[in-house]
């Protein structure tokens, strides 16, 4: 039985915790927490950028668009809606970094004024980036679970997606978990009347799958976070 905040509830045969990095689920099936890996994130964006500012558009291009300095980074990322979503990112830095960064979120336009502060000799074109954004202003704490972690098999329970295998966020987390929701959907339609041999396979498999991925995923943030990032990730998209 499940009992909801709301006060209802709801009786279940599996319970799949795919609620995230703070998951509740996955208390009952490990004691890992997501440690923090010194980095925050302040998460920006521009609307429709296209129509509302065409020259940053055109330096921005289709893809995806990377500035790195002085243990801080700049990622653009062009959304189907028109919407380019940009993370600075400040690395080596502590969990409770936003309290002494004297960036008022409650304060957009003196947030983003602060911001542009923080990337002080940074060409005009990449802090006009930031004085282009509208008033949604997120702060991120980034956490990780630790790599290879499983869990012992436990009855009516097991998870999916960041609840299960917290990484990095640079690009494998979210196709991990769409691939666990696919695989586990697959192992209960092979089983549909052994719940726990689908769990079983299902959570064979994405341990081994998502320690592989947790390692490179690792690998990837230790280059990004290091003082001569930009070097190392042009020698990465090298061809061999």
């Amino acid at each position: 039985m499940i009992h909801f905040a709301d006060g209802g509830s709801a009786t279940y045969d599996l319970l799949v915790g795919a609620d995230g990095a703070q998951s509740r689920v996955r208390a009952l099936l490990t004691d890992a927490r997501p440690a923090h890996i010194g980095q925050n994130v302040v998460e920006v964006g521009i609307p429709d950028i296209d129509r509302t500012h065409p020259d940053l558009a055109a330096m921005l291009g289709r893809g995806n668009y990377w500035v790195f300095g002085d243990g801080m980074s700049l990622a653009a990322q062009r959304n189907g809606d028109g919407r380019v979503r940009i993370g600075l990112s400040f690395y080596n830095t502590a969990e409770d970094w936003f309290a002494a960064s004297g960036i008022p979120f409650d304060d957009p336009a003196a947030a983003r004024s602060r911001l542009i502060d923080l990337l002080a000799g940074w060409h005009p074109r990449f802090t006009a980036l930031i004085a282009a954004c509208d008033d949604t202003i997120q702060p991120r704490s980034l956490t990780t679970l630790p790599i290879g972690l499983t869990w012992p098999p436990t009855p009516g329970v097991t998870l999916l997606g960041d609840a299960a295998h917290l990484m990095p966020p640079v690009g494998h987390g979210a196709n991990m978990a769409l691939l666990d929701g696919a695989l586990l959907g697959l192992a209960l339609a092979a089983h549909p009347d052994d719940l726990p041999a689908a769990v079983k396979e299902y959570e064979r498999e994405m341990f081994d799958r998502t320690s592989a991925v947790g390692r490179m995923s690792a690998e990837m943030q230790e280059m990004l976070s290091s003082l001569d990032a930009s070097r190392k990730l042009l020698e990465f998209f090298q061809p061999a």
